[in-house]
């Protein structure tokens, strides 16, 4: 038999799946804080997805992402009420995502307010010189 490496969070179904077309998954029950991590890996492998995803396939791969938000959600025990008040916070202090507006560079005085955050994330806001 052919061996293949997933090493990745699969959906609750899958491996059942599996068994039943003959294949033999070799897999392991997370502890909690596993399947957290596991999710939030999950999270960025889903959303790579999107990024390469026909137009035919992008709902499905939306609603990967949405699932595993869903499962993070609660997992971290957070209500769809909290999310829609987080949302709905930023929303009204910082806008959403809609106008398109994409930022090259900032340039700030030396006394700026958000100097030293940009500074404090250089993996985030590398300096240009």
């Amino acid at each position: 038999m052919r061996k293949f490496t997933f090493k990745k969070l699969v959906r609750d179904k899958i491996v059942d799946l599996q068994i039943s077309s003959g294949a033999k998954p070799h897999y392991i029950k997370l502890s909690d804080e596993e399947h957290k991590q596991q999710l939030i890996k999950k999270l960025l492998e889903e959303t790579n997805e999107i990024a390469n995803a026909s137009p035919n396939n992008i709902v499905s791969e939306i609603a990967d992402v949405q699932q595993v938000i869903d499962d993070l959600r609660q997992k971290y025990r957070i209500t769809k009420k909290e999310v829609v008040q987080a949302q709905k916070f930023k929303r009204n202090n910082n806008g959403a995502f809609k106008k398109g507006l994409y930022v090259e560079f900032i340039e700030v005085p030396e006394n700026h307010a958000w100097l030293d955050y940009y500074l404090n994330n250089p993996d985030r806001y590398p300096e240009i010189n």
